[in-house]
């Protein structure tokens, strides 16, 4: 009789501890797999913050405000540079500075981005196609802007 319940108490012991051999697998496996997932996100994570850090140092070489080299009257000139083409938005003057827009449409400057000291781009747009120009521009003398147009594309 000692012996029966014995075995059975070991039976049962065995049994237990099968179900928790099998259980604690799963659950090793489970946190496993969330380690992994987690390590994957880091990596993925730390490959955007790397794209970005990249992004921001080329935008910030290509701007004046965060360009170290140019001096402050550059700088001052850029808002005065800005306005002047704004200008161009009034009585279709854009024509002047860029002659092959068609005629058909009304277009108007909406982005201007100031790369340095000698170049410009401008996006501009009517109510059906939109475009760009990388405008070339010098600072004469009397402190007037002459533009010239290097590059030019119509959507």
């Amino acid at each position: 009789m000692k012996f029966k319940i014995v075995f059975y108490l070991f039976i049962f012991v065995c049994i237990i501890l099968f179900f928790q051999l099998i259980n604690t697998n799963k659950l090793l496996n489970y946190q496993d797999d969330l380690i992994q997932s987690q390590n994957r996100l880091n990596l993925t994570l730390k490959d955007s913050i790397k794209d970005l850090n990249e992004y921001r140092n080329s935008n910030a070489y290509f701007s004046l405000n965060t360009n170290t080299e140019v001096n402050i009257t550059e700088k001052i000139n850029e808002e005065s540079l800005k306005q002047k083409l704004r200008e161009y938005n009034i009585n279709g003057k854009l024509r002047v500075l860029l002659p092959e827009i068609p005629k058909e449409h009304t277009f108007l400057i909406d982005h201007i981005k100031v790369i340095n000291s000698q170049w410009v781009l401008l996006g501009f747009k009517s109510d059906q196609q939109k475009g760009q120009a990388l405008v070339s521009y010098k600072i004469n003398n009397k402190k007037a802007f002459q533009f010239s147009k290097i590059i030019f594309y119509i959507e």
